[in-house]
């Protein structure tokens, strides 16, 4: 795995420690350009031989210019651009990350062997853009944690980054929906990750500003009900999948189930205006017999769809197929 860096020098000693997996940094200290990170990446590959590359993200294709020999190339999207421009668009925050039309991004799409979705909307529109031989469906594995439920709800948790999708659903969320759930029952709202860098809503009643927690056992443990109120972006919303596979109650919105539509309503709750929010956060604390079989169906949900070689099956079959061709 190669990463462009800055990092701390201890990164990779750290990486091949705890997983077992080779990191390659290529700058420490500071940020370079692409040209000057591609000179450094075509050097280290110089010296070694790759059958197949994967390259993460689109923004990083760059560095096809500079790969020493030929090899078969498969792009990571976690998100189709051109979709997520028109997202942030539609919620005037246009201009907010950088952005890409349909047209140019199916042109780089094509230059690659195989093209990597993380979720079915997301293959499926792929294949309207480029040739459907190149596009794979692999999304993002989860493995089953088990906790235990509690008889009654006390603690209602919300997990992400301060990516802007976040910061404007966990904002939405608590102007418009909190004071009505607070002032009925007895539950506290904890909001764990970098998004609360970004909040100021701490003198809220109930609500806890958690910040980073290294220990997503320990937030799941504590957490009775979990929110995704998402409005808009792109991609598959791990931190969903995360919840279903803790065996946690999940209520999200119809744009945050995007890639798990078939659980929909019966695995979790969808929600796609406040007053609908209110009522399916109400219904789970009410209802422990709910919040129960929601348990048992988010972990067979998870087994049945999201698991490691369910989601890795297409990239590992397109991968031997390289293989054999040569």
């Amino acid at each position: 795995m190669v990463a462009t860096g800055p990092a701390h020098d201890s990164v990779e000693s750290l990486v091949r420690n705890k997983y077992g997996i080779e990191l390659v940094i290529l700058e420490h200290a500071r940020h370079l350009d692409s040209n000057d990170y591609g000179a450094k990446l075509k050097s280290l590959l110089e010296s070694r031989h790759f059958d197949v590359l994967i390259v993460e993200y689109i923004h990083s294709s760059y560095c096809l210019n500079f790969l020493p020999y030929d090899c078969h190339v498969i792009l990571d999207t976690h998100d189709i651009i051109s979709e997520r421009t028109a997202q942030f668009k539609k919620f005037n925050y246009g201009g907010s990350l950088y952005e890409m039309q349909e047209n140019d991004e199916a042109d780089i799409f094509n230059i690659y062997d195989h093209v990597m979705m993380i979720n079915q909307p997301d293959f499926d529109k792929a294949c309207l853009m480029v040739d459907r031989q190149k596009v794979l469906l692999c999304p993002h594995p989860s493995e089953i944690y088990c906790h235990e439920l509690r008889p009654e709800v006390r603690k209602i948790a919300f997990i992400a980054s301060c990516y802007l999708p976040n910061v404007d659903s966990i904002n939405h969320f608590v102007a418009h929906c909190w004071d009505k759930i607070s002032a009925k029952y007895d539950v506290e709202l904890d909001i764990y990750g970098t998004v609360c860098t970004e909040l100021n809503c701490s003198d809220k009643k109930g609500i806890n500003l958690k910040g980073f927690e290294s220990d997503l056992n320990k937030i799941y443990e504590e957490a009775d009900i979990i929110i995704n109120p998402v409005r808009f972006g792109a991609g598959l919303k791990i931190k969903n999948l995360e919840a279903l596979a803790h065996g946690k109650p999940l209520v999200t919105t119809r744009h945050g189930a995007r890639g798990m539509e078939t659980g929909a309503n019966g695995v979790y709750s969808i929600a796609d205006d406040d007053d609908a929010f209110i009522a399916a956060l109400s219904e789970l604390i009410q209802n422990r017999y709910l919040r129960e079989t929601r348990q048992q169906h988010a972990h067979g949900f998870i087994t049945k769809n999201f698991s490691s070689s369910e989601c890795f099956r297409p990239l590992y079959d397109a991968i031997t197929e390289f293989d054999i061709t040569q």
